[in-house]
C-alpha cells in the first residue's frame, strides 16, 4: 500500500484553512448571539412604546365625563411610566409607520410635558364641572387620599420640572403650557376656589383638611423649586425686545407670588429665597398690578427685615446685575409702602440700602469691561434683561429722589423750622450732641445719597437737582454744619481725612458741596445778586470762606492722606464747589479784598517750599492758587522760566541754535512753515530769527533784542485779525474765540496749534500781547477738569439774542412743547444749513417743562464750547507745549488774562521815569526829557498815556512785574543828531554832541518838522530835538493818536 507524502508547503496550507474555518464558525456564533440580543432589545422597545402609546392613547380617550375615581387610575398608569421612558418612548421617536397597530394618531401629544400638560388640564376641567363625582380634588376625602396626594406631589414636580427645562416660552405652545401649569398650581394654594370648598364649608372638619392639603401643596411647590421656575419664567420674558408673556400670565404670577407671600407670612427662609429669585428680576414690581402691589406692601415690613438681617448672604448670593435689580425693586417697594400710609422705620432700612448700593455700584476701570446704562463700565457682559427693562429701572432709579423719598428721608429735618432758628438756638439744639437721633438720621440719608450718585453716576445730575429743588433742603444742611464748626473749621478737616472717625458731619457736607455745586452752576446773576436765593451774599461769602479755610487746612497740614483715593475723592467734591464760588466772586464781586487768603496761609511760606517743589505746596497752587498773591506768582513764574533758560543757555552753548529766515513779505506763511516742525523745547530755547527784506537780502543784526518780539508781535497780529477767519470776536466786547467756521483754511487745526505756540513763546519770553481773549475761550487753558462752569452766564457777551430767547424760554408758563423745539440747533455752513444735536437722539428729543433747563444749558454748552471744541484742544494743545499746565493753574482766568495782555491798571509813570533807557545823546536832564516828563506826567489823561505806550510797545498796559521787568528796557533816544554831524570834523561833532547833552541843540529845521517814531521791537521811542515844549507837546500828542512812526529803523 502506497501512501501519499505532504509537502510542508502543503501542510502550512492545510492548517491556515482549518484555522479561516473555525474563525468563521465563532464568528456565526457571535452574530448569532448578537442577533438574540439585538432581538430582545428590540423587543423591549416595542413593548415600551406600546406601554407608552397605550397609557398615552388612553389618557387622550379618557371622556370629559369620567369620575374622578377613573381619572385617578388612568393618571397612576400614566405616571407610573417614568419620565425618561415617556421621553425616549413618545413623540417623534415613535412615529406611526413603526407600530401601525399601536401608534398614536396623526394629533396625538407630542412630547413627555405634553402628557403633564393634559392631566393637568383633565385636572383642571374636572374641578369646574358641576358633577361631584367628576371633582378630582374629592378624593382628598375619599380612601384614596394617599394615593391622591402623591399623583398630585408627582404632577408638580413634573409640571415643575418641565416648566424650568423644556418649556420655550417664544413658541405659542410653550407659553401656553406654561399658563395651564401657573393655573394648576395657584388653584392648588387656593382651596377657596375649590366647588368642594364651597360644598363642605359647614363641616369645619373637612375644611381644615382641604386647607392642610393645599399647604402641603404649598410647601412641594416650594421644595421643588417654585421661585426659580418663575425667576427663570420672568427673565426669558423681560432678555426678548417685546414681552412674550400676556398680561393674564403675569397676572397669574402675580397671584402665585402673592399666595407664596400669604404662606409664608413670618418664615425668613421663604422671604430670603424670594428676595434672591423673584425680586432678583428686573423691574418685577412694576410689572405686577396695582392690586398685587397693594397686597405686596402689606408684608413690607417683614420683608424689610428679612433683607436688613440678611444683607451680607444676599450680597455672596448675587452677582452685580442682581443686587442692582434687587435693590431697585426694593425701593418701588418701599415707595408703594409709603404711598399708602405704611409707617416704616427709616433707621433699619437706611444702612441696608448703602450696604446695597456699594455692593451693586463697584465699576472697573475705563480701559477695559463692558459698558453698563446705568452702572458704567463692569467686568461682566450687560445681560439682555437689563437692556430691554431700561426704561423700569430708570423709573425705580427716580423714586428714590422723588418727593415721597425725599420726604420719607428729610421731613424731620424741615419740621424743625431752620430757617428761623437763630445761630444760638441751633447750637443749644445740636452742638456737642453728635449721638441726636436726628443727626445719625441725616448722616445715614445724606452718605445713602452720596452711595446713589457714586453708583448711578450717569444719573447725578437729576438726582442733585432734583434734591436741590426740594424746599429749604440746602439751607437746612448747611445750618446743620455750621452751628457746629461755625468757629473753625479744622475739626471737620481733620475729621475728612481721618477715615476711622465717623464724622457725621462729613457725609453732610459732601452731599451740601454736591447738590450746591450742581445747583450753583444753573443759577443766573439775577437769582444770585438780586433775588439773592437761595442764599444771600453774606451766606455765600460765609460758605465760601468756610470750604476754603478748610481745604486749605487739609492741603497743608494733611497733605500726606491725600494718596487715600477716599481722602482725595472727598477734597475733589468741596474743591468743584469752591472754585464756583471763587470764579463767580472774580467774575463779579460779592467778597472783599483779600478775602480768599486763609487766616492760617503763608504766602511766603507757600513760595518758599514751592521753589522747593514741596508736595503741599504744589497741591494749594494747584487746588488752591488765589491763596498766593498774583505777584508772587509771577515772580515764582519768572524765576522758574529764568532757571530754565539757564540750564538750557548752556546746552545750547554747543551749537544747537536754529536759525529761521523769514521773509517779510511772508511772515505768517513763512513762520508756520518753519516752525511746525520744531520741537518746543527748541522753540523755547534755540530758535533764531532772521529777517529777509522785499529785495532778498537778509536784515542786519539776528535776533538782536528786538527781532524775535517783532516776529511774534506781527504773527499774532496776521492770525488773531477778524478778516483772517480763524478767531471772531464777540459782539458785546469784542473778545476773541476761535471761529466755528476756521475750517475755511485747510490746516485750520494745525494753525491753532501754531498759534497757541507762537502766544505761549510770547508769554515765556515776558512779552505782552494786547489781545483780550473772551474768558470762555481762554478757560480751556486753566484745565479745571474736576469743575462745572456755566456758559449761560457769558451767553450774553456771544449772542445776546440768543441769550434772550433762552431766558423767555426758562421763564415761560406755559407749555414749552408749543414751542416745537428738540434738543437740536441749526447752523448755517457756507451756504448750507446744518442740524447738529445736543445729545444722542436729540432731533426726536422734544423740550418740556421738565427738561427745558437742561436744554437752555446745553445750548450755551454747544455754542460756547461743544462748537468750538477741535480748535480749543488745538489751541491748548500747543500752549501747554511751552507753557506748563501746572504753571497756569496757578493763575486764576483774570490773571491768565493779564499774563498774556499785561494789567489794567494805572500806568506808574514814576515807575517808569526811573527805569528808561537814554539814547543818542538824551539824558535825564536834558531838556527836551524835562519837558518830555512833565507833558506825559502832568497834561496827559490816562487814554492819552496809554496809547504812548502802545505806541512804543505795540501795547497800552503796562507790564505786570512792572517796567524794571520790560525787556528790551524802554528807550528814548535822540533822532537826527547823526545826519547833523556826519560831515562834521571830529571837533565840531564832538561840540554838537556836548551841546546836545547840555541842551543846547536846536536841530534843524526839518528835524523840528518830524514826528516822534517808534521801534516796538525794541521798546524805543525815537525822539527829534524840538526847540519848545509846545512844539514837543503837539508832535507827540499827533504821533501817538495818529499811529504814525511804527517801523523798524
Amino acid at each position: 500500500m502506497f501512501t501519499t507524502k505532504v509537502s510542508a508547503d502543503n501542510k502550512s496550507e492545510l492548517l491556515h484553512k482549518q484555522r479561516a474555518e473555525r474563525e468563521r464558525r465563532e464568528q456565526q456564533k457571535l452574530h448569532a448571539a448578537s442577533a438574540v440580543v439585538l432581538q430582545a432589545h428590540y423587543r423591549r422597545h416595542l413593548s415600551n412604546r406600546r406601554l407608552v402609546a397605550g397609557v398615552v392613547r388612553e389618557l387622550e380617550e379618557v371622556s370629559e365625563t369620567a369620575p374622578a375615581a377613573q381619572l385617578l387610575q388612568v393618571f397612576s398608569r400614566v405616571l407610573h411610566v417614568s419620565r425618561g421612558r415617556l421621553a425616549r418612548y413618545h413623540g417623534h421617536v415613535m412615529s406611526p409607520s413603526h407600530v401601525a397597530s399601536n401608534a398614536c394618531p396623526s394629533n396625538a401629544l407630542s412630547s413627555p410635558g405634553d402628557v403633564v400638560c393634559r392631566i393637568i388640564q383633565q385636572i383642571l376641567r374636572s374641578m369646574e364641572c358641576g358633577n361631584k363625582e367628576r371633582w378630582y380634588v374629592a378624593l382628598a376625602v375619599s380612601k384614596s387620599c394617599k394615593v391622591w396626594l402623591r399623583q398630585v406631589q408627582d404632577i408638580i414636580s413634573l409640571s415643575l420640572e418641565d416648566l424650568k427645562t423644556d418649556v420655550d416660552i417664544l413658541s405659542v405652545k410653550g407659553r401656553e403650557r406654561a399658563g395651564v401649569y401657573l393655573k394648576f398650581y395657584v388653584t392648588l394654594c387656593t382651596p377657596q376656589s375649590w366647588k368642594l370648598y364651597s360644598a363642605v364649608k359647614s363641616n369645619q372638619l373637612v375644611v381644615q383638611v382641604l386647607e392642610k392639603f393645599s399647604d402641603t401643596f404649598y410647601s412641594h411647590l416650594v421644595s421643588e423649586g417654585i421661585l426659580s421656575a418663575l425667576q427663570s419664567l420672568l427673565l426669558s420674558n423681560v432678555s426678548r425686545s417685546e414681552a412674550v408673556l400676556s398680561a393674564s400670565q403675569l397676572s397669574t404670577i402675580s397671584t402665585l407670588t402673592l399666595l407664596i407671600f400669604n404662606k409664608a407670612k413670618f418664615c425668613e427662609s421663604m422671604w430670603l429665597a424670594m428676595w434672591l429669585s423673584v425680586f432678583s428680576t428686573p423691574a418685577i414690581i412694576s410689572r405686577l398690578t396695582d392690586t398685587h402691589v397693594l397686597q405686596l406692601t402689606e408684608y413690607i415690613l417683614t420683608a424689610l427685615t428679612v433683607l436688613t438681617t440678611h444683607t451680607e448672604q444676599i450680597i455672596s448670593s448675587c452677582s452685580k446685575e442682581q443686587l442692582l435689580f434687587l435693590l431697585l425693586n426694593a425701593v418701588q417697594l418701599i415707595y408703594q409702602a409709603l404711598k399708602e400710609g405704611v409707617v416704616i422705620k427709616y433707621p433699619t432700612i437706611i444702612p441696608t440700602l448703602n450696604t446695597l448700593l456699594m455692593a451693586a455700584g463697584t465699576r472697573a476701570s475705563l480701559k477695559a469691561g463692558h459698558w453698563h446704562p446705568l452702572l458704567g463700565m463692569l467686568d461682566t457682559p450687560v445681560s439682555p434683561a437689563l437692556t430691554n427693562s431700561l426704561n423700569s429701572l430708570s423709573v425705580q432709579i427716580r423714586l428714590l429722589h422723588s418727593n415721597l423719598f425725599k420726604k420719607f428721608f428729610f421731613q424731620d429735618l424741615l419740621d424743625t423750622e431752620f430757617s428761623g432758628r437763630s445761630v444760638v438756638s441751633w447750637k443749644h439744639l445740636f452742638s456737642g450732641r453728635c449721638e441726636s437721633r436726628l443727626l445719625l438720621h441725616v448722616c445715614g440719608v445724606c452718605s445713602l445719597y452720596s452711595n446713589l450718585i457714586a453708583t448711578f453716576h450717569l444719573y447725578k445730575t437729576d438726582i442733585l437737582m432734583s434734591l436741590c429743588c426740594f424746599p429749604d433742603f440746602l439751607s437746612s444742611l448747611w445750618k446743620l454744619v455750621y452751628t457746629e464748626h461755625s468757629q473753625s473749621s479744622k475739626t471737620l478737616a481733620r475729621n475728612m481725612v481721618c477715615q476711622s472717625t465717623a464724622d457725621p458731619f462729613v457725609p453732610i457736607l459732601l452731599l451740601f458741596c454736591s447738590c450746591f455745586g450742581q445747583y450753583f452752576v444753573v443759577l443766573s446773576d439775577k437769582e444770585i445778586y438780586e433775588q439773592q436765593s437761595p442764599f444771600s451774599l453774606k451766606e455765600l461769602g460765609v460758605i465760601g470762606d468756610f470750604v476754603n479755610n478748610m481745604l486749605f487746612n487739609i492741603l497743608w497740614n494733611y497733605y500726606d492722606e491725600l494718596k487715600n483715593s477716599v481722602v482725595l475723592e472727598r477734597v475733589t467734591i468741596c474743591h468743584g464747589l469752591l472754585i464756583l464760588l471763587h470764579e463767580r466772586d472774580e467774575r463779579k464781586r460779592f467778597t472783599g479784598t483779600k478775602f480768599w487768603t486763609p487766616k492760617d496761609a503763608s504766602p511766603a511760606a507757600i513760595i518758599t517750599e514751592l521753589k522747593c517743589c514741596k508736595g503741599r505746596a504744589q497741591k494749594i497752587a494747584d487746588f488752591i492758587p488765589w491763596v498766593l498773591p498774583n505777584k508772587k506768582k509771577l515772580e515764582f513764574l519768572q524765576t522758574v522760566i529764568k532757571q530754565e533758560k539757564r540750564a538750557e543757555d548752556r546746552r545750547s552753548m554747543d551749537g544747537d541754535t536754529i536759525l529761521i529766515k523769514i521773509n517779510r513779505k511772508r511772515l505768517f506763511e513763512d513762520g508756520f512753515m518753519h516752525l511746525k516742525a520744531v520741537s518746543n523745547e527748541s522753540l523755547k530755547h534755540d530758535v533764531k530769527i532772521m529777517f529777509v527784506n522785499e529785495l532778498g537780502l537778509e536784515e542786519v543784526g539776528i535776533d538782536q533784542d528786538g527781532v524775535l518780539k517783532e516776529f511774534l508781535d506781527e504773527t499774532l497780529k496776521h492770525a488773531l485779525n477778524p478778516s483772517f477767519g480763524l478767531f471772531a470776536v464777540t459782539e458785546e466786547n469784542s473778545w476773541l474765540y476761535p471761529s466755528p467756521l476756521s475750517k475755511i483754511h485747510f490746516e485750520h487745526l494745525d494753525l491753532f496749534h501754531y498759534i497757541g505756540r507762537i502766544l505761549a513763546k510770547a508769554v515765556y519770553e515776558g512779552i505782552v500781547v494786547d489781545v483780550n481773549f473772551a474768558p470762555f475761550f481762554i478757560r480751556q487753558l486753566l484745565h479745571n477738569k474736576n469743575t462745572l462752569f456755566s456758559y449761560l452766564d457769558e451767553l450774553p457777551s456771544l449772542d445776546s439774542e440768543l441769550h434772550k430767547n433762552l431766558m423767555f424760554i426758562k421763564t415761560y408758563t406755559g407749555d414749552v412743547q408749543d414751542l416745537g423745539l428738540t434738543f437740536s440747533v441749526d447752523e448755517q455752513e457756507f451756504g448750507k444749513v446744518v442740524t447738529e444735536e445736543l445729545m444722542p437722539g436729540g432731533t426726536f428729543t422734544p423740550v418740556s417743562n421738565t427738561n427745558k433747563i437742561s436744554y437752555i444749558h446745553q445750548i450755551a454748552h454747544y455754542k460756547m464750547y461743544t462748537q468750538i471744541n477741535k480748535q480749543t484742544r488745538a489751541f491748548c494743545l500747543g500752549f501747554s507745549g511751552i507753557i506748563d499746565e501746572a504753571w497756569l493753574r496757578m493763575f486764576s482766568l483774570p490773571e491768565l488774562q493779564k499774563l498774556i495782555s499785561g494789567d489794567n491798571s494805572e500806568i506808574d509813570l514814576s515807575e517808569l521815569k526811573k527805569n528808561v533807557r537814554y539814547l543818542g545823546g538824551y539824558h535825564g536832564g536834558h531838556r527836551v526829557i524835562l519837558w518830555f516828563w512833565d507833558i506825559v506826567i502832568n497834561e496827559f489823561t490816562e487814554e492819552e498815556k496809554s496809547a504812548l505806550l502802545k505806541f512804543v510797545t505795540s501795547v497800552r498796559k503796562p507790564p505786570l512785574m512792572g517796567f524794571s521787568s520790560m525787556f528790551p528796557p524802554f528807550s528814548i533816544r535822540a533822532v537826527g543828531q547823526d545826519e547833523e554831524t556826519a560831515d562834521l570834523t571830529t571837533g565840531q561833532a564832538l561840540r554838537s554832541s556836548f551841546k546836545s547833552f547840555l541842551g543846547l541843540h536846536q536841530g534843524t529845521p526839518s528835524e523840528r518838522c518830524r514826528l516822534p517814531t517808534s521801534s516796538t521791537c525794541f521798546n524805543l521811542l525815537k525822539l527829534p530835538v524840538y526847540r519848545s515844549k509846545g512844539l514837543l507837546r503837539d508832535k507827540l500828542k499827533y504821533a501817538i493818536n495818529a499811529g504814525a512812526g511804527f517801523e523798524l529803523s
